[in-house]
């Protein structure tokens, strides 16, 4: 039986099976996913184990056999099953639909996971809220199509402006569902056992959803009170999508991930909500390499702790996968031995870390990237009107956010993603960056407020650069842009219109640059501050390093224009209390990165003791700070395993330590003095380095034992 702790939950994990003591990992609660006839036993078994736990479902694909055939409620909705052009269903693997989120679906959802609640349950994760761009087509959606906009359904992919519609709809859907399903669950917790339940929304990611043609709500949805938190998935699967960058398609695993995890972070920090960030130990692959495994790990795991504000982590799926005797998949032996000994010491720190104490990159120096959900709704264009510009297939690749983003982080610069339906809330990210960086060549604002409130940024002191030119054809959706009067009916014009700016615009693009790689750009004084405009597509950033330089170029003028230092580092650092993070980036301005002190490398098999470490360039770090942390007579610095139950005196301090079965542990200790160490009343051997010892002992459960040689103290 586990100790139930009395601190706020920091970790977690997700199951679908019964307890196992291969997946006992010691989290603060777990979260037990599928809900058939077997869900309540596997939560009061897992509960009967000592551990809090949640429930998890998918809202958008599953097992709804029920429902589609008739048996919930008497009537068939094959109907209501996304479906494209071609009027094939659009499926999960091989036999699960999606579905559109109608109000008999949601009725349908709510009364199930209604069950779950009177199982015990209060925390529930609902699962991918999402619809995909090229559906559109069932007879459900054309319903909805005509009840939301008052006049028959258009056909998405016949016009910017029907699939611009389209998505609009598909996000509202989303959002209505879910908001549905909170307040029907929040009532019926409330009215029938006067109890408060959360629910939290995990998504993937927004900037991997526009990549993969997807359409999750965002900020609307984070605006929503029913909502209590999110929980943001970047698995190593989703970093892996290519991304284009000097022309060159690459897997770029950490830079995704951390632009990934800032997105929504950004979420969570102008919603006030919860937030939980996933990391997986692998992907689902039957057949990892697990050492490709572990680099990519490292690499997610260090995204996500470079956002101070995060301190609650899902470090693993499926532990009995990872830690039990065989793999759950394929059944043959599981991960390295090595690596589930780094995977056990890194859940346990994660239990023990909190927020940030220290920035070392620098705040002020922070380069924004806006990124919008409508970025989401413009993923495929019309049949016959593609893209207008020479770099066609980067649609595909996401190009233009990526030309943007990458230009900036890749040359050495703190990269900070901002989410443009922030600028109507007091939290809007702003005041963290002196320079932002904006484009309308692959999303759209839905409101003109946006650009008020980024002149009036600009206005007092800060910098924004504008890279486009207008050649984006959803400029031609019939938005609020093309009626508000402005010069260029565009989105960017209105903006250009806002900042006083657009006469000196139509100059700048009335120089004739068709013939030369190097695009107009201009840079102009607006009150306090400076705009800089590109005059050039991004996605040209991305496919070309004559457009990425000049895009940092036009960053760096923009900015020493207004007196605003830009570092170039070209590493991420931050201290959350004694745990140092850093990633020194493979960039143009890459270097060797010394670290002077007395640290233990947490991503080492053996949690080693360095004073002296030399981080290179596309080199991931998760450090202890032992000067930092200024440690007691006696006390852990890491283990493999969790801890509970610590007992000290003059004589002795004593722990209890438990890890999954089958595991090896290992154990790092501040101890200035002799002492003797049993594991379960036997002495073990062990190393010391620097006022720090260091032993192993085997999984299960242990009482660790340190019995001074002297008590004179």
């Amino acid at each position: 039986m586990r100790y139930i702790s009395t601190e706020p939950e920091r970790t977690f994990m997700r199951v679908s099976s019964f307890y196992s003591p291969h997946a006992d990992i010691g989290t603060d609660a777990v979260t037990v996913c599928k809900l058939d006839e077997t869900t309540a036993d596997r939560i009061k078994d897992w509960r009967d184990h000592g551990y809090t736990t949640h429930f998890m479902t998918s809202l958008s694909w599953g097992n709804y056999s029920a429902y589609l055939n008739g048996k919930y409620d008497g009537k068939n909705h094959w109907d209501e099953v996304q479906t494209d052009a071609s009027g094939s269903y659009v499926l999960h693997g091989l036999s699960s639909p999606y579905m559109v989120p109608t109000l008999g679906f949601t009725d349908y959802i709510s009364d199930a996971l209604s069950k779950v609640i009177d199982m015990g349950v209060r925390v529930i994760f609902i699962e991918e809220p999402v619809f995909f761009t090229k559906s559109g087509y069932s007879d459900a959606f054309k319903t909805e199509w005509e009840i939301f906009y008052g006049s028959p359904w258009q056909d998405p992919k016949m016009t910017e402006d029907a699939q611009f519609k389209a998505s609009r709809l598909k996000a509202f859907l989303l959002r209505r569902c879910v908001v549905n399903i909170c307040t029907r669950l929040k009532y019926y917790a409330k009215k029938k056992y006067n109890c408060q339940i959360k629910i939290y929304s995990v998504l993937n990611g927004f900037i991997n959803y526009s990549q993969r043609s997807l359409i999750t709500p965002g900020r609307d949805l984070a605006s929503r009170p029913q909502i209590d938190g999110f929980a943001a998935r970047v698995s190593a699967e989703n970093a892996k999508t290519p991304v284009v960058f000097n022309g060159k398609r690459e897997e770029r695993i950490f830079e995704s991930a951390y632009l990934e995890y800032g997105i929504i972070q950004a979420l969570s920090e102008s919603s006030g909500k919860e937030m939980i960030f996933v990391n997986a130990p692998s992907d689902e692959n039957p057949n990892p390499d697990w050492d490709v495994a572990k680099g990519n790990y490292e690499k997610i795991l260090t995204a996500s702790l470079l956002y101070p504000d995060i301190t609650k982590f899902e470090v693993c799926s499926e532990p009995a996968r990872f830690f039990g005797k065989k793999d759950v998949f394929t059944k043959t032996k599981s991960v390295p031995d090595s690596y589930r000994t780094e995977l056990l010491t890194v859940m346990n720190a994660l239990r023990r870390m909190k927020g940030e104490t220290e920035k070392k990159s620098g705040a002020n120096t922070a380069v924004g990237v806006f990124m919008s959900d409508t970025a989401m709704f413009q993923r495929q264009y019309p049949d016959e009107n593609g893209y207008s510009f020479a770099y066609a297939d980067s649609i595909e690749e996401f190009s233009c956010f990526y030309g943007l983003s990458l230009s900036l982080m890749l040359n050495g610069m703190n990269v900070r993603p901002l989410i443009l339906e922030n600028l109507t809330n007091p939290k809007d990210g702003l005041d963290e960056c002196r320079v932002a960086v904006l484009s309308y060549e692959f999303m759209k604002p839905l409101s003109p407020a946006y650009h008020h409130v980024l002149a009036s940024w600009v206005r007092n002191g800060g910098v924004l650069v504008y890279a486009g030119e207008d050649s984006d054809s959803f400029n031609k959706t019939n938005e609020w842009w093309s009626n508000c009067g402005c010069t260029f009916a565009t989105p960017a014009g209105h903006l250009f219109d806002t900042l006083g700016i657009t006469s000196k615009i139509k100059a700048l693009r009335r120089k004739d640059t068709v013939i030369s790689r190097t695009p107009s750009y201009g840079i102009y004084d607006v009150g306090k501050g400076v705009v800089a405009v590109l005059d050039a597509n991004p996605a040209k950033c991305a496919q070309d390093k004559v457009f990425s330089e000049l895009l940092v170029k036009i960053v760096m003028s923009a900015a020493e224009r207004c007196g605003t230092e830009i570092e170039q580092n070209g590493f991420l650092s931050l201290n959350r209390g004694p745990y140092k993070i850093i990633a020194v980036l493979n960039t143009e301005k890459a270097v060797n990165i010394p670290i002077i002190g007395n640290f233990i490398n947490l991503l080492s098999e053996n949690l080693e003791y360095q004073s002296l470490i030399v981080a290179e360039p596309g080199s991931f770090w998760l450090l202890y700070d032992i000067d930092e942390a200024e440690p007691a007579r006696t006390s852990i610095i890491a283990c493999s395993a969790y801890t509970e139950e610590l007992i000290f005196d003059d004589t002795v301090f004593s722990f209890y330590a438990k890890a999954p079965e089958g595991t090896e542990c290992c154990c790092r200790m501040w101890l200035t003095e002799d002492a003797d160490i049993l594991v379960n009343g036997k002495e073990t051997q062990f190393l010391r380095e620097r006022n720090t010892v260091f032993f192993k002992f085997a999984g299960g459960e242990s009482k660790i034992e340190i019995l001074y040689k002297h008590t004179d103290k």
